[in-house]
C-alpha cells in the first residue's frame, strides 16, 4: 500500500471519518485526494493525522510502502528462496535480474538487488552467474568511498563479505562500525549490519584466524546498544563460546554451544540447527589445539 491507501486502511479499520482525523488547516477535499492517491501530503501534516489516528510513524510505515517496486522485489526474492522450483515466480525474478544485468549504470538499490540475487541464487539456478572479482573490487571501491553507511550499503557489505580479502574486510569494517546513529536505524538496516559481523567471525574461524575472530566479536559486542535484537545476541554468544572452545579447549564452552543448538531445535528451526551442527563438526574435527575432539564428535552425533 502507498501513503494514501494506508491512511484510508487505518482510518476505516478504526471506524473514523475523514473529518475526525483532519487537522483544522487541511481542506477535506484536498485530503480526499490524498487518500485517492491524487495528491501528496506534507510530513508535518502526516504526523498530525497519525497522532489523531493514535498510530506511530513506525507502525504506519511498516504498513505502507513508498517504494512498491522494492517491496515487490523483496517479496519475490524471499518467496523464490523458499520455493526454488516455482516456475512462474522464478521467471519473474529472473526477468528482473536480466533487466538489471543489462543496465550499464545501476543505482545503489539496483546494484544491491543485483548482487543479492547473484549471491543467493547462483548456487541454485544455473541462469544466474557467479559474482566475479571485477564486481567485488568495484563494490569495495564504492563502499570505501562512503563516509556514512545507509541500508543498501550494509546489504552490499553483508552479501560480499565472504568475497572480500582480509585486508579489504578490515578497511570496510573500520568504516562501517560502530553503526552511526544506531538507535535511530530501522530493523532491516541493523539486521544486515549485524549479520555482516556474525558472518565475518565465522569466516575467520574457518580460516583458523582466531585473533581476527576475537577482534570482530569485540566489535559486534559493542553493537545493539538497546539490547533488543535477541537473535543477533544469541548467535554472537554462540560464536564467542565456539571461539573460546577452539582457543582454550574447555568443554564448558562447548556445552554452551550445545545449549544453543538445543534452543534452536526447540523453536523448530531444524535446518539452521543442522547447519550449526555441521559448522561445529567441521571446525572441531580440524582443530589441533584441543584434546577433546572425541567429546565433540560424540556430542554432534548425539544431536542428529
Amino acid at each position: 500500500m502507498n501513503t494514501g491507501e494506508t491512511l484510508k486502511f487505518i482510518r476505516t479499520k478504526k471506524n473514523l471519518t475523514q473529518k475526525e482525523i483532519l487537522p483544522d488547516h487541511i481542506d477535506p477535499s484536498a485530503y480526499s485526494r490524498v487518500e485517492a492517491q491524487k495528491r501528496p501530503i506534507r510530513i508535518n501534516d502526516l504526523q498530525e493525522i497519525l497522532d489523531k489516528l493514535s498510530i506511530t510513524p513506525e507502525e504506519f510505515f511498516s504498513l505502507s510502502s513508498l517504494d512498491q517496486e522494492q517491496q515487490q522485489f523483496r517479496h519475490l526474492f524471499h518467496y523464490c528462496g523458499n520455493h526454488l522450483d516455482n516456475k512462474s515466480k522464478k521467471k519473474k525474478l529472473l526477468d528482473y535480474f536480466f533487466k538489471l544485468e543489462s543496465t550499464k549504470t545501476k543505482d545503489l538499490r539496483e546494484l544491491s538487488n543485483y548482487i543479492a540475487t547473484k549471491n543467493y541464487f547462483h548456487q541454485h539456478w544455473q541462469e544466474v552467474s557467479a559474482i566475479d572479482s571485477k564486481e567485488v573490487n568495484y563494490i569495495f571501491n564504492l563502499l570505501n568511498q562512503k563516509q556514512f553507511y545507509f541500508q543498501y550499503d550494509y546489504i552490499l557489505l553483508s552479501n560480499l563479505i565472504t568475497y572480500f580479502s582480509t585486508k579489504q574486510s578490515d578497511i570496510l569494517i573500520n568504516k562501517a562500525y560502530p553503526i552511526e546513529f544506531e538507535e535511530s536505524r530501522d530493523y532491516l538496516t541493523k539486521k544486515f549490519a549485524y549479520n555482516t559481523l556474525l558472518n565475518l567471525v565465522s569466516i575467520r574461524l574457518h580460516e583458523k584466524d582466531y585473533d581476527k575472530a576475537q577482534k570482530y566479536i569485540k566489535i559486534a559486542q559493542k553493537q545493539d546498544k538497546t539490547a533488543s535484537n535477541y537473535s543477533f545476541r544469541m548467535n554472537l554468544k554462540y560464536l564467542e563460546n565456539l571461539t573460546n572452545y577452539l582457543t582454550k579447549g574447555e568443554t564448558r564452552y562447548m556445552k554452551q554451544v550445545y545449549n544453543f543448538i538445543e534452543n534452536i531445535e526447540d523453536i523448530g528451526d531444524l535446518s539452521y540447527a543442522q547447519s550449526v551442527k555441521e559448522e561445529v563438526k567441521r571446525l572441531t574435527y580440524s582443530n589441533g589445539k584441543n584434546d577433546n575432539n572425541e567429546y565433540i564428535i560424540a556430542l554432534i552425533k548425539d544431536t542428529y
